[in-house]
């Protein structure tokens, strides 16, 4: 064999290896950060309904009833009081 083909073989072998640990690494970077990641939480859920054109195009009570189907506890429906100004 020539020696310029065994540097290149084994230059090409390093390279595949190299990018076979890298896979290895992103593989288990991937199940480490699966397994570690918190499921969202339950109060997070309104903001994902305020996201969708529906809630952009309801009207208030439609909001409130998108808004409460969606959370763990609905909010009690009171009249907002504006504050008196004097």
């Amino acid at each position: 064999m020539n020696f310029d083909v065994v540097v290149f073989a084994v230059s090409l072998n390093f390279i595949a290896m190299s990018l076979l640990l890298v896979a290895a690494g992103l593989t288990w970077a991937t199940v480490w950060f699966w397994k570690s990641a918190r499921p969202e939480p339950d109060s997070l859920a309104p903001l994902e309904v305020m996201s969708q054109r529906d809630f952009a195009e309801a009207d208030d009570a439609e909001r409130k009833q998108m808004l409460n189907s969606v959370r763990a506890m609905p909010v009690i429906d009171r009249a907002t009081e504006s504050p008196e100004t004097n």
